[in-house]
């Protein structure tokens, strides 16, 4: 009994550090599209700023995971190896191929927030089961933040369509 108990540990932690480790790509991935998106959002105030704001956010929040994995031995990849191929594909998924809008940066930033508090919630419980407290500090704060962020772009959203619709009028 004492040795399944000891191999379920173990399997979880394994998951643990695996969910770090993606929860680091999408974060990662995020950021990419937050540096390649910010240049064509500029001249909509509303968003603009919002997303220099989350662009910190997401950067402090990449260090606190890379602090996480590092606390438990294992060193964050490098930037190359984070960005998985299921975030590959969800990326092609939400822009198809098309011609990149306003409207459709909104959405895939909507849906990396979702992705990333689904992610939080998972490494919570992941964290609370392994006992390890001083992570579930760090990993409630960020989720906190994802909360708040995603709150804001919803509660802006009738302005920047406004602002969106004012511009390609």
């Amino acid at each position: 009994m004492a040795g399944k108990i000891k191999a379920e540990k173990k399997n979880a932690l394994d998951v643990y550090l695996e969910r770090l480790q993606d929860h680091l790509a999408i974060e990662t991935k995020t950021i990419e599209t937050v540096l390649s998106e910010l240049p064509g959002c500029a001249r909509y105030e509303n968003l603009s700023v919002q997303m220099k704001q989350d662009l910190i956010m997401r950067r402090a929040h990449a260090d606190e995971i890379r602090m996480l994995l590092g606390r438990h031995g294992h060193p964050a990849p490098a930037t190359h190896e984070t960005v998985s191929s299921i975030l590959n594909t969800v990326s092609s998924l939400l822009h198809s191929g098309e011609e990149s809008s306003l409207l459709k940066s909104i959405l895939t930033d909507i849906s990396y927030r979702s992705y990333q508090i689904a992610s939080l919630d998972i490494l919570i419980l992941l964290a609370n089961r392994l006992g390890f407290t001083s992570d579930l500090s760090i990993l409630d704060h960020l989720r906190t933040e994802e909360n708040t962020s995603i709150g804001l772009t919803q509660k802006y959203l009738p302005n920047i369509l406004t602002e969106y619709l004012s511009n390609i009028m």
